[in-house]
């Protein structure tokens, strides 16, 4: 009687594997995730779940699901994505577990709730990997150490400026982060003696849309046009406010100096 019920769960059963899957799908967009895995997962969890006739259609910003003859369907918002790969490979090996049979579904729903509490990393580990990473980068592009200096503390400042404004718009904050990074480079790079241009490069790197440009042109492999074109759009906004913010301080400085930075 056991193994009949888990293989064909009745109406209160499906509600809640079909919640179960929602939020896992949710999880995933909300952290990073590509819309072709988020739509495997879930299908991944439902077929291992026993949940019969489910289909969903994922995109960047939202998931539509149904179960049964649609007797069941969700649809959930994701306005807010950020990127935090530790959920997304918890939830996925979760789905694994699930398929492997090794879980049954309250601790499946538990480990789901403890993917989605991984914190992220502290203050100063962000400060720390925004001030390496810009040194990196703009040696990369062929900058000194002097100018990897300038790179270092203008990168980690963005990342304190970022954590402390995290409930502002994200296109303004990427915008005035350009700013403050153009400022602290052109300030610890007069003080230094070295060159700007090196140091705003590798500092704003950080702060490129790498991530929603690579997943736009691979959901464009996939034949997810419409998600390719919503994570495009989003590319294409945050480098023009990237620019928009670099240029304000640049025009501003030789307005006031007279002096153009080099």
């Amino acid at each position: 009687m056991a193994e009949k019920i888990r293989l064909y769960p009745d109406g209160e059963e499906r509600r809640r594997i079909m919640d179960f899957i929602m939020a896992a799908g949710q999880t995933l967009l909300e952290n990073g995730a590509e819309v072709f895995r988020a739509e495997q997962t879930m299908q991944i969890m439902a077929n291992s779940l026993h949940l019969r006739e489910f289909h969903v259609y994922v995109l960047t910003n939202g998931i539509f699901a149904s179960a049964g003859t649609a007797e069941i369907s969700e649809v959930r918002n994701v306005p807010e994505r950020t990127i935090h790969l530790g959920r997304v490979a918890a939830v996925n090996e979760l789905s694994r577990e699930i398929a492997a049979g090794q879980v049954d579904l309250e601790q499946a729903e538990q480990q789901l709730v403890a993917a989605q509490r991984i914190p992220f990393p502290g203050l100063p580990a962000q400060i720390l990997s925004g001030a390496v990473g810009s040194a990196a980068f703009a040696m990369m592009f062929g900058g000194s150490l002097l100018e990897a200096v300038a790179a270092a503390a203008a990168g980690g400042t963005v990342n304190l400026y970022l954590w402390l404004c995290s409930r502002l718009p994200a296109l303004f904050q990427k915008l005035t982060g350009a700013a403050l990074i153009t400022l602290v480079c052109i300030l610890v790079c007069g003080l230094l003696g070295a060159s700007v241009n090196h140091a705003v490069i590798g500092a704003l790197m950080i702060l490129t849309p790498g991530v929603a440009f690579t997943m736009s042109i691979r959901d464009f492999v996939k034949g997810d046009y419409l998600s390719g074109t919503i994570r495009l759009i989003d590319a294409v906004l945050v480098a023009a406010c990237l620019a928009c913010g670099t240029g304000l301080v640049l025009r501003a400085h030789t307005l006031l100096t007279g002096v153009t930075v080099a």
